[in-house]
This record gives structure tokens, C-alpha cells and sequence, in this order.
């Protein structure tokens, strides 16, 4: 059955007993009614998402320029908002990423993880000098993976930026890809401070933040990375990284072919 993208499965209503014909017609109702549901969710939250941007950008840049005219005695309230639009703004560009991934049935494509590794930790690089850390990578030269276009790049970016956020001055960030036959694993591990279990059990959950009351981030962090891993076909996890610190496991399935999959292939 070929059925359009963003369209589930519907049951056959022209075999068996009228009974059967009957509940297949009520079921076919009942998901077009829920894909109707969870299709106007989406769209809201992509839309209010994108309208939210503009003025989000407009007031940052309006704060911006009061910076250099303001008053010494006004620039510590001033900062703080031009933060406060900064956070806002994150939060808006992490809602319009989860409502995207949510709502596509995206194709899986190869993609080289140690390579996407190597061009973010280039990326990442100078703020974490900047930072005073020390940001290694550890990657094969080849680790072909099947994945979303771009998500990769996302996942690793946002687990870059929270490990940079909880890694002390000095610290250590390291990223490493491993190959096997069935799967690519991507490692980013910290010297932080790590997670309860408790908090990691909550860690994916949509702005939820830790008990270290991070109040510049978003909390929609982990909950995009698990978002577009598993629109990728793969599996996020965390664990406590030795003998300190948070290491977050990221696995696609390894790959050789060229030929793009669909989200349910």
C-alpha cells in the first residue's frame, strides 16, 4: 500500500462481513480524526514558533543599541534583558526544531559520523579555548551511518554547548566514534559534575533542567537530541562517565549503501 507522507496506515473496507467493513470504516474515522489532532499541535507549535522570532529579534537588536547610550546605572538591567532575549530566543529556535522533526517523515540518509564529528569539534573549538577547556576527538576515518540529513550536526551541537555549560574551568570534553558491524556509536563525554539517575531519567524530558538550575538554557536540549536520533532510526543514552562527569551515547545504524531510506524503513 503507497500511502502519502505524514499518512498512517488505514484498514480495508471493502472485504470481509458488513460487521468487519463496519469497525474498518470507524477505525479509518478515528485516525484520520487523531492525525487531524496531532497535525494542528504541530503546526501551532511551529507556527507560534515562527512568529515569535521576528520580535524576538527586533527587541534583542532594540536592546542592543540602548547599550551603548544607556546609562552606567542602567547597563546591569540591560544585560540582563538583552540575556533573557538570548534564552527566549533558544527556547523559540528549540520549539521550531521539535515541532519540524515531529512533524516529517524524513529520509535516512549516509552520512559519515567521524567526519560530522571532526567539522563540529573544528566549530566548537575556538569557544572552548575561549572557555579554557580542552575539547578532544577521537574518530575513525570512516564510520558510515544512516541518519536524517543535518541531524547529526544538530545532535552534536546541542551536546557540545550543555557539556560545555557543565565542564569547569580546565575540564575536558571528548568526542569519540566507534564502528561495529550493525552500528555507529558517537560518545560526548564531560568532566562535569554527571547526573543522579534521577536526573537523567528526566534529562529528555521537554524543558526540564538540572538541579543546577542552568537558568541560560533552554531545556529542549536532550529533548531535540532524542527527537532527531530517533527520527534517525537510533538510540540515545546516558551514563555516568569515569570517574566524573556525563558520557552521552549516540547510535546509528552503521551502513554502506547509498540509497536514501524513509523514516519507517
Amino acid at each position: 500500500m503507497h500511502l502519502p507522507p505524514g499518512t498512517s496506515p488505514r484498514a480495508e473496507v471493502d472485504r470481509g462481513p458488513p460487521e468487519v467493513r463496519a469497525l474498518a470504516r470507524q477505525f479509518n474515522e478515528m485516525a484520520e480524526r487523531l492525525e487531524e489532532l496531532v497535525g494542528s499541535q504541530r503546526a501551532f507549535v511551529a507556527d507560534a514558533s515562527h512568529q515569535l522570532r521576528t520580535p524576538l529579534t527586533a527587541l534583542r537588536l532594540r536592546l542592543e543599541n540602548l547599550e551603548s547610550t544607556a546609562p552606567a546605572a542602567a547597563s546591569a538591567d540591560l544585560e540582563a534583558g538583552t540575556r533573557e532575549v538570548a534564552r527566549l530566543g533558544r527556547l523559540v529556535e528549540g520549539l521550531l526544531a521539535i515541532a519540524r522533526a515531529e512533524g516529517m517523515r524524513p529520509e535516512r540518509r549516509p552520512v559519515d559520523a567521524a567526519t560530522v564529528a571532526r567539522e563540529r569539534v573544528e566549530a566548537w573549538a575556538p569557544l572552548a579555548e575561549e572557555r579554557g577547556l580542552h575539547l578532544t576527538l577521537d574518530a575513525e576515518h570512516d564510520a558510515p551511518a544512516l541518519a536524517v540529513e543535518g541531524a547529526l550536526d544538530q545532535v552534536l551541537d546541542n551536546l557540545l554547548d550543555n557539556a560545555m555549560e557543565a565542564t569547569p574551568e580546565g575540564g575536558t570534553i571528548t568526542v569519540t566514534v566507534d564502528t561495529d558491524e550493525d552500528e555507529v556509536t558517537v560518545h560526548v563525554i564531560d568532566d562535569g559534575p554527571g547526573m543522579s539517575d534521577d536526573e537523567r531519567s528526566r534529562a529528555f524530558d521537554r524543558f526540564w533542567r538540572g538541579a543546577a538550575g542552568d537558568t541560560a538554557g533552554s531545556g529542549l536540549g536532550l529533548a531535540i537530541v532524542r527527537q532527531l536520533v530517533s527520527a534517525s532510526g537510533g538510540r540515545v543514552e546516558l551514563h555516568d562517565a569515569d570517574p566524573t562527569g556525563l558520557d552521552v551515547d549516540v547510535r546509528l545504524l552503521a551502513t554502506s549503501i547509498s540509497a536514501p531510506l524513509t523514516a519507517d524503513g
